[in-house]
């Protein structure tokens, strides 16, 4: 229970294949009370808050828009007034389009740029106010990727966005320091979520298997395994990290891809 009475809010945590909820169930393994977000799935975060309560925890869902600033101070309000203090924050929503770079289209780009960068400033900026108006530090753990490293095919936006992420978590790192708040990021690769159903690397047995030779491991990464990653920042067993990152991808980005 290292985590025990801290008060945790993850984005992007509704869907039952989501690494946002393998990140809020690690969280709340360890005694975490959570906040879910998502955008516009209010059945499926009643779902997540049940079984987060069942593991013994306090839980509350926002449905918010993260692109919406209004939307996202309202969130940050509300988690306030039910919990009272805000100690753990997940930047976790993300969203993706695979396409060749000539067939990119503006409003893929808007997309992309709107919920993966504009989203998690938002969501970065608020939260980290609320955290030093506190006065007792805090930890914010950002979802980036291993395309924050290496490009692949038909990502080039996705991967721009998670490029950008990066130098977002270590410029915060470095202004929050002195308020006692820490600013990491996880780097998830090949992960067996919703978000890569699409992948045209994965819409079939043969294209599933190719994948799979490129991961040292030999199989996705599970959800789980990203939130005991958040779990290690989030602890006080990380109070001398920041600005850095935990890759959690099997080995992926050391393949010959």
């Amino acid at each position: 229970m290292q985590l025990k009475g801290k008060v945790a809010l993850i984005t992007g945590a509704a869907g039952e294949r989501s690494i946002g909820r393998g990140i809020a169930l690690a969280l709340a393994a360890e005694g975490a009370n959570i906040v879910v977000n998502d955008v516009a799935k209010p059945d499926e975060l009643a779902k997540r808050v049940a079984e987060l309560e069942w593991l013994g925890v306090n839980a509350m869902s926002v449905v918010c828009d993260i692109t919406d600033r209004t939307q996202v101070d309202d969130m940050f309000a509300r988690a306030i007034e039910r919990f009272g203090r805000l100690d753990i924050l997940c930047p976790n929503a993300g969203v993706v389009t695979w396409e060749p770079y000539l067939d990119i289209t503006p409003r893929s780009v808007d997309f992309m740029f709107g919920v993966n960068i504009k989203g998690a400033f938002n969501v970065c900026q608020a939260g980290a106010k609320r955290m030093v108006a506190q006065g007792k530090g805090g930890r914010i753990v950002v979802t980036t990727s291993v395309h924050a490293h290496m490009p692949f095919a038909d990502m080039a936006i996705y991967g721009s966005t998670k490029h950008a992420l990066q130098t977002l978590v270590n410029t915060l790192a470095i202004e929050l320091a002195p308020h006692n708040i820490t600013v990491n990021q996880i780097q998830p690769g090949w992960v067996r979520s919703a978000i890569n159903d699409p992948s045209p690397s994965v819409g079939n047995i043969d294209g599933m298997m190719e994948t799979m030779t490129l991961i040292p491991l030999g199989r996705p990464g599970k959800a789980y395994e990203l939130g005991r990653a958040v779990v290690y920042l989030a602890s006080d067993d990380a109070d001398y990290v920041t600005g850095s990152f935990v890759r959690v991808d099997g080995g992926l980005i050391l393949s010959k891809y």
